[in-house]
């Protein structure tokens, strides 16, 4: 009997631990997250819901209906996301769902979102905080990171991206007419796939609104140009898509038909693929990956037989791993003792390469001539070198990769329509001779930076003419 009543304890004890878990398993009340928290009015902030157990352990399977309202300001703007201010929670929401950019509000103060649970009124959270009135800004810089300026591309969809203050109501005009709205994120970012762009020109432009939807700034234009009947890179592959340092792996190009030629750049070197026997839109070639490991960029420049060029920046990337040793590779260094022999040997070999790299092929000699349409540079051929890559000098010192020729000789049509100079330099570019096909491809040193103009002589031609008028306008005034 005694045991039985012991039993009957336990057993009562074991239902009221096992009540009270699965009463903490239920959702007890929501936990919200505004930020930043420190806001104004009309900035765009995020919002965070999660649904929480008493113990504050978030709820894994709740899968309920939200309704999501501000009492203080009605006004208020809400996540897009919402229908008729509810939401309901699904497996992909992971039970924690967040709004970016998702709210506004439009008045000053005190303010409040509710946020209740449809099918229990009881579960609710309130967040409250003081939303200060925004300063009338009357400068705020904004400007377009991609597409750059006079850039051309084949097909008529673009991403555009572009810096401005975070938080803020970005518009976006295309072509002078169509309107697209964006918000900046929290890293001062802002992005947009624009579409359906017309043939030929193209323009766009940025400009920053304030809580009044007032433009208090704007980017500079941006001009494109689309041609359809440009190259066109199709997919890229590299196999494998991780490679120790120095060694080889194929890429794989395909491409529009009729190209002349496809290269890739990859850590500043450039190589020229080649075309398949058997399918004109297909490129490949085996190359060297560097020495170091990282992440590593590769562009693609595309050409066609009657030399139009299209560059796709960031075509693909592959991770270089640094050469890990086998055991039997490693050595005991502080069991080792040189002796007299290795020494000599050391020496020798450091001597040797030495001397095999006393040839200096940096480029020298560089000419520049300057017609009506365009400046000629010129050099002196390099012996040896397979080819030249030419350097564009930017504001930042860096260095961008404009062209690649087998003669020391490069030609640049004037445009714009203001006089302008550029700096350029040149490598000369040779091939390993190791017996293959596929030889690794290396630069010599860069040249010195020229001076080229790039910018027609139309406003010297004109103050030249004025100057010439002048002249003759008094003496014949002297002459009378």
């Amino acid at each position: 009997m005694n045991f039985t009543k012991k039993t009957i304890l336990t057993l009562f004890g074991s239902l009221l631990l096992w009540l009270s878990s699965v009463q903490a398993a239920g959702i007890d009340h929501f936990e919200v997250k505004l930020s930043p928290e420190n806001s104004k009015v009309g900035e765009a902030l995020d919002l965070e819901i999660e649904a929480v157990d008493k113990n504050n352990n978030i709820i894994d399977d709740y899968n309920g209906t939200i309704l999501i309202f501000s009492e203080s300001d009605p006004e208020a703007e809400l996540p897009s996301a919402l229908e008729e201010n509810t939401y309901t929670f699904s497996a992909s929401d992971q039970w924690k769902i967040k709004f970016e950019n998702a709210v506004k509000f439009k008045a000053k103060w005190n303010q409040d979102i509710y946020i209740y649970d449809l099918n229990d009124d009881t579960v609710l959270w309130i967040w409250e905080a003081v939303i200060e009135e925004d300063e009338k800004e009357t400068l705020l810089d904004i400007e377009i990171l991609s597409p750059e300026s006079w850039l051309t591309i084949p097909n008529n969809t673009i991403n555009l991206s572009g810096t401005s203050k975070k938080n803020h109501t970005i518009k976006l005009i295309i072509n002078g007419t169509t309107e697209l709205l964006v918000t900046t994120n929290n890293q001062w970012l802002f992005e947009k796939t624009i579409e359906d762009l017309q043939n030929g020109e193209n323009t766009f432009r940025a400009q920053v609104l304030n809580s009044d939807e007032e433009v208090v700034w704007e980017s500079d234009e941006v001009k494109i140009s689309v041609e359809s009947n440009l190259p066109r890179l199709k997919n890229i592959k590299t196999t494998p898509e991780q490679i120790e340092a120095e060694n080889s792996f194929d890429i794989e190009i395909i491409t529009t038909e009729g190209l002349s030629e496809v290269n890739v750049i990859m850590n500043e070197t450039l190589t020229k693929l080649q075309k398949d026997e058997r399918d004109e839109a297909l490129w490949k070639k085996s190359i060297y990956a560097p020495a170091d490991a990282g992440n590593y960029q590769i562009d693609v420049i595309l050409k066609d037989e009657i030399w139009h060029e299209v560059k796709e920046v960031w075509a693909s990337s592959i991770i270089v791993t640094a050469v890990e040793l086998k055991a039997a590779e490693l050595v005991e260094w502080e069991e080792f003792t040189p002796n007299e022999n290795t020494e000599t040997d050391k020496k020798e070999e450091t001597e040797s390469s030495e001397d095999s790299n006393k040839k200096d092929l940096k480029i020298t000699g560089i000419k520049v001539v300057e017609l009506k349409s365009k400046s000629i540079v010129t050099w002196d051929e390099v012996d040896g070198a397979e080819s030249y890559n030419v350097y564009k000098k930017e504001k930042n010192e860096k260095l961008e990769l404009i062209w690649n020729t087998n003669t020391p000789e490069f030609e640049i049509e004037f445009g714009g329509d203001k006089i302008k100079y550029d700096y350029f330099s040149i490598k000369a570019v040779w091939r390993i001779d190791d017996g293959s096909d596929t030889g690794e491809i290396y630069e010599w040193s860069l040249s010195d930076a020229t001076k080229v103009q790039t910018g027609p002589e139309v406003l010297l031609l004109f103050i030249l003419a004025l100057f010439v008028w002048w002249i003759v306008f008094v003496f014949n005034k002297r002459k009378a």
